[in-house]
């Protein structure tokens, strides 16, 4: 849909109107960064309805839709409504106030929506944003801070590439240990037992298979299946590879592990035995302790970041993902004092909530008020 409606704007004549109903999508996540730069650069979000939790359609979804108006004119008011009634009534008293033929309230605000760029656009306006905007200006990003969020592998052919690690018949330097999202449902890792083949040299670059003649053997046993992925079909000499590269090093690394789509956060520690599978974010550190951000990642705090900028899907569920996990702001780990810094290793290890919110609180330096509209969110 991005195209559609950059071609649609690039047709509007000086105030002209169009309207999609569409995945709200790229609102927020990074492919529709373009598009939102190219609404900010010269027109005017008149409208926008949030169909998030509305029962719009006649099966369930996963995902939801949003209603825009964008209009080829300047402007930064837009008449926001949420999670409309759906019925012929209701919709068209929406339609009218919406539309300003009729007075605005009740379910329409008129919102002073600065668009900045290509940055998220984020429709809220209630103090919890005004916290994000607060903490924002405050801290550094966990990047920033000396964290590095990355994803674990993709192979393209899972099939053949993972196994229970026992059984993969190649040499021992070639395969590798994999975490998978079922491994830590407990919220501590209870490895299955399966690994992943390594095609990749500790240096970078695909390993000669004429040097790994068990490598060879089961690769070319599996060639038909790997060798008609896209990624090889691209690349023919280096057929046997995985979408992803596979650093090997990364094993060994303490880590957090972080699955995508969650209603509560799911941080587990990894003290540093197993590569992540591809629906697992991973976070390293050489700064914070990993236990410390632990707790501030199991806190209200990541969940209010989390919820600004993903996506929701149905049930409540958000997306942990990279570019989300990245917008997260902590204090440098030389900026927090001894005794805090035990009790948030203490919370991560014990992976309490109300502990990891109260040390949480004293690690942003929250008031009484903004803990408890923080916290009383998170439990909604």
């Amino acid at each position: 849909y991005i195209p559609f409606i950059e071609r649609s704007l690039d047709l509007l004549n000086p105030g002209g109107v169009l309207g999609f109903i569409c995945a709200d999508r790229w609102m927020k996540n990074r492919y529709g960064r373009p598009l939102r730069e190219l609404v900010a650069s010269g027109y005017h979000l008149r409208a926008f309805v949030d169909m998030v939790d509305t029962p719009a359609f006649t099966t369930d979804v996963i995902a939801y839709s949003g209603i825009f108006v964008i209009a080829n004119e300047p402007g930064d008011t837009t008449a926001v409504a949420k999670r409309p009634e759906i019925s012929s009534q209701a919709l068209t008293s929406l339609a009218r106030a919406m539309t300003g033929k009729a007075a605005s309230g009740g379910d329409v605000q008129a919102s002073k929506i600065v668009l900045h760029g290509g940055a998220p656009w984020i429709m809220d306006t209630n103090p919890s944003i005004d916290l994000v905007r607060a903490l924002e200006a405050q801290f550094p990003t966990l990047e920033d801070a000396g964290c590095k969020v990355g994803i674990g592998v993709a192979t393209g052919a899972d099939q053949a590439f993972i196994a229970p690690y026992d059984t993969l018949d190649v040499e021992e330097d070639r395969k590798l240990p994999l975490v998978m999202t079922r491994d830590i449902r407990s919220g501590e890792i209870a490895w299955r037992g399966f690994g992943v083949v390594n095609p990749f040299a500790d240096e970078g670059g695909l390993v000669a298979l004429a040097d790994y003649p068990r490598l060879a053997r089961y690769m070319e046993a599996r060639k038909e299946e790997i060798a008609g992925r896209h990624v090889a079909k691209k690349s023919p000499a280096g057929w046997y590879r995985t979408i992803d590269r596979i650093y090997p090093a990364l094993v060994a690394k303490p880590k957090l592990l972080i699955p995508d789509i969650k209603g509560e956060a799911h941080i587990v520690y990894d003290e540093g035995r197993f590569y992540p599978h591809h629906n697992l974010y991973f976070i390293t550190s050489q700064t914070w302790d990993l236990r410390a951000l632990q707790a501030v990642l199991l806190s209200s705090i990541a969940r209010l970041f989390i919820s600004t900028y993903s996506t929701k899907m149905r049930g409540g569920y958000l997306r942990y993902q990279a570019q989300y996990l990245r917008r997260i702001r902590v204090p440098l780990w030389a900026d927090v004092p001894g005794p805090l810094r035990a009790e948030l290793v203490l919370a991560g290890i014990c992976r309490d909530r109300a502990r990891c919110d109260a040390a949480m609180t004293a690690l942003y330096n929250l008031s009484d008020a903004e803990a408890d509209a923080l916290t009383n969110e998170g439990t909604a």
